[in-house]
């Protein structure tokens, strides 16, 4: 018994080693920003990804999980920019791109997607950088809206090793992601009219393997950018954003009650309709 009880402890100690930050509420996750204050890197164009921003928590000993973000079709990282602090306070270091053209693909953009995770994880092995240590290149996760959330589906179909992905009013010429094994958050606009829901995030979502841990959240009456900003939903998409990459890059369990629990997604005035493959 005694053995069994160490062993119980050990494996609670070992699994907490990735948690950052105090415990979860529900106004915690509302507030505009999580416990950690936040620095920002400019990332240059010669990066090779089009350049971008690294956001940071600030005064902090590392590691952290990493997230690559990617604007869709004609933005920029402006367009995505509230995600970045949001996240990195949260205890992320996230990385929001431009793309090297404003026209690329989704295919182009996943690309320069993991190509922006790898130059953050090389920051952080390199002694010199503001972000020195502060990269675990393990936990890796992507999101992006419209065709860069089809791009985030796409990187994590080509590289499995990526732990969450998010991907925010995804648009992609092909719905279909059969081979998908990394959990997965969607979030669909119930209005979108440039991604509409018929053709791209409801399908997209049916196609992932049943297999695999996923939900879907739809905002009620919402537009194409609906989940821009963490502020979407009555900011229920960055409560439930930050909920699932703190549960799957970080293996926090503390955040269990937002996936599957009592503080899970429900329909109501700024949410329609919820999808999930509880219990994960």
């Amino acid at each position: 018994m005694r053995r069994l009880a160490i062993a119980a402890l050990l494996a609670l100690v070992l699994g907490a080693c990735d948690w950052r930050g105090p415990a979860p509420t529900q106004q915690s996750l509302q507030a505009s920003s999580g416990p950690f204050a936040v620095q920002t890197l400019a990332v240059p164009s010669s990066a090779g990804f089009g350049g971008g921003t690294i956001y940071y928590p600030a005064n902090q000993t590392g590691p952290f999980g990493v997230i690559s973000i990617s604007p869709g079709f004609l933005g920029d990282q402006t367009s995505i920019a509230q995600w970045g602090p949001r996240l990195a306070s949260h205890g992320f270091v996230t990385v929001t791109i431009n793309t090297t053209n404003p026209l690329n693909s989704p295919t182009q953009r996943s690309t320069e997607q993991r190509q922006a995770l790898s130059y953050v994880v090389a920051q952080g092995a390199n002694p010199a950088s503001p972000i020195s240590d502060l990269v675990d290149g393990d936990r890796r996760g992507v999101a992006g809206h419209s065709m860069g959330g089809g791009a985030s589906l796409i990187s994590a179909q080509a590289d499995p090793t990526i732990r969450a992905v998010v991907p925010l009013a995804p648009w992609n010429s092909s719905s279909s992601f059969p081979n998908l094994t990394s959990p997965t958050l969607i979030f669909a606009c119930q209005n979108d009219n440039i991604a509409p829901v018929a053709n791209h995030a409801s399908p997209m979502y049916n196609s992932i393997p049943a297999a695999t841990d996923k939900m879907y959240i739809s905002v009620a009456g919402g537009d194409h950018f609906c989940a821009n900003a963490p502020t979407g939903a009555g900011s229920n998409v960055g409560v439930y954003a930050v909920a699932f990459f703190k549960r799957w890059l970080d293996s926090d369990t503390r955040y269990d009650p937002w996936m599957c629990g009592a503080s899970r997604p429900t329909t109501g005035s700024t949410i329609n309709e919820v999808r999930s493959t509880c219990p994960f």
